[in-house]
C-alpha cells in the first residue's frame, strides 16, 4: 500500500519539449476506453503488482528508418539529414540496431530510485510492430542523463509515429510518485551533456559497472547542480 510519495522532476532535453508529454500510469490509461469484462486481469493482483508506479513514455515525432544490408546504408523519407545527423546513431548495419533520441530526462529527488526502462509490451503500435526495443535500468537518485531509445529493426524498416507508447518506465518503489516538469535549457543541459558526452567518448572497451558511471557524476555533483538549476526556475 503507497503512504509517501517521492518526487520525480522530468523534461524532455531538446526543442521539441512542447510536444512531450508527461508519462501516464499504465494501470490507468490502458483500460480507460475498454470494457472491464473482457479485461478482467486488471483486477489480478499479480498484474497490479507487476506494473504499479509504471508510467508510458509517448514519441513526439514520426520517423522511420529503411535499412539497405547490402550497401550498409540508411534512409527516412521523414524528416530531413539534419535530423538524422543529430538524431540517429547507428550502431550495427549488420543487425540493423540504433539509437534514436527520445531525450526524456528523470531526476529522483531521494538519494536512490532505481529505474527500469521497459519495452511497452502492451502496446500494439507501429514501433513495436517494426522494432524490439532495448531494455535497460537506471538509478535516477545517482545518475543525470537523458534517455535514448535503443532498438533493433525487425526486418528493414523501423517506423514509429507521435503519440506510439515505445516504452515504459517503471520505479521501484512503494511510494506515489509525483511529477514536476521542469524546462529543458543550455544551463541546465551543460553539465550534463558534458559528463555522459565525455564517458562515452573516453571509456575504455573493458566494461565497467553502473557503480562506476554513477562515482564518476557524483563526483563532479552534477545531480545538486541540475536540482540547484531546476529549483531556480
Amino acid at each position: 500500500m503507497f503512504n509517501k510519495k517521492t518526487t520525480i522532476y522530468w523534461s524532455y532535453g531538446n526543442t521539441m519539449q512542447v510536444r512531450a508529454e508527461e508519462p501516464a500510469p499504465l494501470l490507468k490509461t490502458y483500460f480507460r476506453d475498454k470494457n472491464p469484462h473482457d479485461y478482467d486481469y486488471n483486477r489480478c493482483p499479480a498484474f497490479a503488482e507487476l506494473n504499479k508506479n509504471t508510467f508510458s513514455l509517448k514519441s513526439v515525432f514520426d520517423y522511420n528508418l529503411s535499412f539497405d544490408a547490402k550497401d550498409t546504408k540508411v534512409v527516412s523519407t521523414s524528416q530531413d539529414q539534419g535530423f538524422f545527423d543529430n538524431m540517429v546513431m547507428m550502431r550495427s548495419y549488420k543487425s540493423r540496431l540504433a539509437s534514436i533520441k527520445q531525450p526524456f530526462i528523470f531526476i529522483a529527488e531521494d538519494d536512490s530510485l532505481e529505474m527500469e526502462f521497459l519495452p511497452s509490451f502492451m502496446e500494439n503500435n507501429s514501433f513495436n510492430k517494426t522494432s524490439i526495443f532495448i531494455p535497460g535500468t537506471l538509478d535516477i537518485g545517482k545518475y543525470v542523463r537523458p534517455l535514448d531509445m535503443a532498438f533493433h529493426c525487425r526486418d528493414n524498416i523501423m517506423e514509429i509515429k507521435e503519440g506510439d507508447v515505445y516504452a515504459y518506465i517503471r520505479f521501484k518503489t512503494d511510494k506515489n510518485i509525483e511529477f514536476k516538469r521542469f524546462t529543458w535549457n543550455d544551463k541546465i543541459a551543460e553539465p550534463i551533456d558534458g559528463v555522459v558526452e565525455g564517458i562515452k567518448k573516453y571509456r575504455s572497451s573493458k566494461f565497467k559497472p553502473l557503480s562506476w558511471y554513477y562515482k564518476k557524476q557524483q563526483a563532479m555533483k552534477i545531480k545538486q547542480q541540475t536540482l540547484k538549476a531546476i529549483k531556480k526556475q
